[in-house]
């Protein structure tokens, strides 16, 4: 080998864990377009400590990453401006995906339509559903540019260590993906069930503005949250039961809605029109059999009383018609 050959050290770009802390979050424009005004809102709401504004600490983890990549070296005084948020950010998305647990627990299921519309008001209204999960993909991904940016200050000053991180970091990766994707399926799937009415419920239902916005509003958090999540969510998507995809587009969709309470009616109709119809063949076949035997009885009658009456010497009529 040439002595000028000079093999370097696997930098964070060659690095898997690194690569999946990347990877795990395909965008979060979605996210701080949602949340930029409302995260000290959320975070108060579900009982997370003060610690910073959520769209701030990503700007300045992105900053931060963005160096790392230009460069290929974290600067000391670069990693100590944000090496603090680390347990911040971790304690907020556990905070967050406790909250939304919880909120999900209280959309009643088996209960009335008015009473499923008061719980779907309570959870996108007051409790912040969407909101919640939008900030969680905000939250996730600072704390994967967080732990992108350890995994560096690791390999840079304590490589004996570095091993042992990665390990820590992809097992806690792993286990965050798994809870980020069975909440947001777990969310999905208590959507879903608000459509399981009969077409004529789920109609009056659907006909309330506000009902309609609030699912409008947590249907378009949820389908951002599966973009942001990326080749995990679609993989838990295309395992999910097809009746779930189904019954969020009847929800989303109050014509289908419509056109499926009119298809009932319309079956009921035809149902009932064929019941009729049935009945109608029935009674006219009696009254037809009634008919034939009525003539016929008739018939005889008539016949006898045509028949001329005769003397009892049989040869002159006892009656005869009138002469003209």
């Amino acid at each position: 080998m040439p002595d000028d050959v000079h093999l370097e050290e696997p930098g964070p770009a060659d690095d898997a864990v690194a690569r999946a802390l990347r990877d795990a979050i395909v965008s979060v424009e979605a996210a701080v377009a949602r949340v930029h005004e409302l995260s000290a809102e959320i975070f108060e709401l579900v009982g997370a400590p003060e610690g910073g504004d959520a769209v701030d600490h990503h700007n300045a983890l992105t900053r931060v990453a963005g160096i790392l990549d230009g460069t290929g070296r974290l600067r000391g005084a670069d990693w100590e401006s944000v090496r603090g948020l680390g347990d911040v950010l971790a304690d907020r998305g556990e905070r967050l995906r406790a909250h939304a647990g919880r909120v999900l627990d209280g959309l009643a299921v088996d209960a009335p339509a008015q009473d499923r519309a008061a719980c779907l008001q309570q959870a996108v209204e007051t409790d912040r559903l969407g909101e919640t999960v939008q900030l969680l993909v905000l939250v996730e991904d600072s704390l994967n540019l967080w732990q992108q940016l350890r995994l560096e200050q690791v390999r840079a000053t304590e490589p004996d260590r570095l091993e042992d991180a990665r390990a820590a970091i992809g097992a806690s990766l792993a286990g965050r993906v798994e809870g980020d994707v069975a909440l947001l399926l777990r969310a999905r799937a208590r959507l879903a069930s608000y459509a399981v009415h009969t077409p004529f419920e789920l109609v009056r239902w659907l006909s309330s503005a506000r009902v309609k916005r609030d699912i409008a509003r947590l249907r378009a958090d949820l389908d951002d949250v599966a973009a942001a999540f990326g080749s995990a969510a679609q993989r838990a998507l295309e395992a999910e039961d097809p009746a779930v995809a189904e019954n969020l587009a009847e929800l989303g969709n109050p014509v289908r809605a419509v056109g499926g309470a009119l298809g009932e009616s319309a079956r009921t109709l035809g149902e009932s029109a064929r019941t009729l119809s049935d009945s109608a063949r029935t009674l006219g076949g009696r009254a037809v059999g009634a008919g034939t035997t009525g003539v016929g009885k008739l018939g005889r009658g008539l016949h006898r009383v045509a028949e001329p009456r005769r003397r009892p010497d049989g040869d002159v009529p006892l009656t005869a018609a009138p002469d003209a």
